[in-house]
């Protein structure tokens, strides 16, 4: 994945990408509403971006299968990413946003 030609990128400095970055203004200015979120820590950068996009009024979409994670411990259970990854998605899907399996899904 690569930006177009003259695509602005956005640099972000924590999970959420809206946060102290300028992608709810470049969001707001093209007018767009529905937002597509892909990427890789789904528990983390990508459930925060969706949250994010959310609590300003947007409608995220995730796409299942243009993200991933990885293996995580807690207590001493091993979660493996594909564990991480569903439940990550469960949490967005039940409020944050629709959560479809791949990007031929997003319409």
């Amino acid at each position: 994945m690569a930006p177009a030609t003259g695509e602005p990128v956005v640099v972000k400095q924590a999970p959420d990408a809206f946060h102290a970055t300028d992608l709810g203004r470049l969001v707001d200015e093209a007018g767009h509403n529905d937002l597509v979120i892909a990427g890789f820590m789904t528990h983390m950068c990508v459930a925060s971006t969706a949250q994010g996009a959310f609590l300003r009024g947007n409608r995220p979409t995730v796409v299942a299968d243009a993200g991933t994670t990885r293996p995580l411990s807690v207590t001493g259970t091993q979660l493996t990413a594909r564990q991480l990854h569903l439940a990550a998605l469960a949490t967005i899907g039940d409020l944050y946003g629709v959560v479809v399996p791949s990007p031929e899904d997003v319409g």
